[in-house]
Parts: C-alpha cells; sequence; structure tokens
C-alpha cells in the first residue's frame, strides 16, 4: 500500500495544484505546507513557470518561499532552498550549442522577436532575465524574470556572447504560430521540443526535458529516494514526475485526457483543487498528517 511508504519528500505542481486560475494560494494548501516543513519534510515546488515566478504567489509568505526547492521551466532548472541569502543551481539543462544557433538564426531571417529566457548562477546566486531582440509593448509578458530589451540579441547570440539558454521563445504572432510550428518540428523533428502556452509564441526546450529530470536532482539533493517521494501535480506535463516517484497523485481536476494517460501509469487519483486536493493527498499519504 502507498500508504506504507515512509514519505521524506513532497513536490507539487502549482498552477491547478497549490494554486487557483488567479495564481492565489488557498490558506489551507499554506498551512500544510508549512506543517510539512516543520516535520522536517523537504518540500520543492516543480513547475513549468521560471523560479522567480514560481516564487511569486508566496511572497506574504517569506518563511515558506526561502524553505521551498525550486524546479523550474519544466524540468530544466532545479535549485535548492535559501542558503546563507542565496540559491544553489543544482541541475540544468540546456539547448544544444548548435541548435541554439540553428533556432536564432530562423527567427532573424523571418524577424520575428526572440526571447532568450537566461537563468544563470553568478556570485550574488541566481540571476533570471528574459532578453527579447524586438519590443514587447502589447506581448503579455506575465511577471518573473526582467525582461531586457537588446537590439542586437541575434549577434550576441551567435557570436557565443550569449550562450544557450534552457528555453527560448520565438514570438510569431497567433495568426502565424501553427504555420511556424509546423515548419519548426519538420525541420528539427525529435531534436527540439517545440510548444505553445501563450497563444503568439513557440516555447522551445531541449527534447528530452520532462519534470522528472528536475525531480530526481531534487530527491538526490534532499537526500530521499523516489520511492519516498510523494509527487502531486494535475496536467499533462506532471505525468513523467508523477511516474518517476514512489507515490504520484493526480489532482482531481485534471482534464479527461489526461486522466486517461494516467490511468496505465500507476498513478493514484485525489481530490480536485477546489476540494483542497492537495491538503488532503498530503493527509492521505503522509504518516500521522
Amino acid at each position: 500500500m502507498l500508504g506504507e511508504r515512509m514519505i521524506k519528500f513532497v513536490a507539487f505542481d502549482m498552477d491547478g495544484t497549490i494554486l487557483d486560475e488567479e495564481s492565489r494560494l488557498s490558506r489551507d494548501s499554506l498551512r500544510t505546507i508549512e506543517r510539512l516543513l516543520d516535520r522536517g519534510i523537504a518540500v520543492a515546488s516543480n513547475s513549468g513557470r521560471s523560479i522567480r515566478r514560481s516564487q511569486e504567489p508566496l511572497v506574504a509568505w517569506p518563511h515558506v518561499a526561502s524553505a521551498l526547492y525550486v524546479g523550474g521551466y519544466n524540468g530544466g532548472v532545479a535549485v535548492s532552498d535559501v542558503r546563507d541569502g542565496r540559491r544553489r543551481l543544482l541541475h540544468e539543462e540546456r539547448l544544444e550549442a548548435e541548435l541554439f544557433r540553428e533556432l536564432v538564426d530562423f527567427s532573424q531571417e523571418s524577424d520575428f522577436n526572440l526571447i532568450c529566457c537566461l537563468c544563470e548562477q553568478d556570485g550574488d546566486g541566481l540571476r533570471e532575465e528574459y532578453r527579447h531582440s524586438h519590443s514587447v509593448d502589447g506581448l503579455e509578458v506575465f511577471g518573473g524574470p526582467g525582461f531586457v530589451h537588446d537590439e542586437k540579441l541575434h549577434a550576441h547570440c551567435l557570436s557565443g556572447e550569449i550562450v544557450a539558454p534552457p528555453k527560448i521563445m520565438i514570438v510569431t504572432g497567433e495568426a502565424q504560430r501553427d504555420r511556424v510550428l509546423e515548419a519548426m518540428r519538420a525541420r528539427w523533428g525529435e531534436g527540439i521540443y517545440a510548444t505553445w502556452s501563450i497563444p503568439d509564441r513557440i516555447e522551445i526546450m531541449p527534447p528530452h526535458v520532462d519534470k522528472a529530470l528536475a525531480l530526481r536532482a531534487l530527491a538526490r539533493e534532499v537526500g530521499a529516494t523516489l520511492e519516498e517521494t510523494l509527487a502531486i501535480g494535475d496536467g499533462d506535463n506532471d505525468l513523467p514526475m508523477l511516474r518517476a516517484a514512489g507515490t504520484g497523485v493526480l489532482m482531481g481536476n485534471a482534464k479527461p485526457e489526461v486522466r486517461r494517460l494516467a490511468e496505465d501509469a500507476h498513478i493514484e487519483m485525489g481530490p480536485p483543487l477546489e476540494k483542497e486536493g492537495f491538503s488532503a493527498t498530503i493527509s492521505r499519504y503522509v504518516e500521522n498528517f
């Protein structure tokens, strides 16, 4: 039985798992995370967000935000909790250098806005920046890393001044997106992971990146085995993490197609977000919680 496993590490997705559609964290979920930390159980968010944006919903509770380990960029980056005022880079997956140059050329030839999602460890800790070649006026940019306009971004990338990042975005506009995405997949095939979440742009990452990569790196760091790990999520991109964990639980608000994929992957089903599914799942699988 899953309940017989000793849980030493809990990892969770954010949007749709602990956050509602307005990126709000419920008081019950906050208390649950605090209790896990008080019990000495390591806790990590593991999402598609940048590291900085992963912290934004917790800005009012810095004691919690600083204690969390963080996986970001859909598994491309993993960082430690805050120690001595900084986070350490534990794991990163970057686009291959030659592929990165080809993608930069591709965006330049079509005069698309290129956004390089930079994530670097420096002397002061982790530095994140979204460097873009064209203006982002009118674009949906959310929060998170600072957006920095660099008119010579293509040249800086091709010269090697900017090294291959974990992710880039090419802003095609919604009308051209599907055509460009099809052309990219035809040209690079399985050599890239190309998708979209914001309608006007394509996101490109290394093809082998998924949340299980970050989960493994985080588990090693906290001294837990995957068998001692509980992972909770609601989306298709959470399934690799849920399969890798000793205990993987899909939220009840997951879309039907995701639920069908989970049925054959030894993934448990939990309550939905609107019924405090995250807290209910922790109470079910963490001993004496």
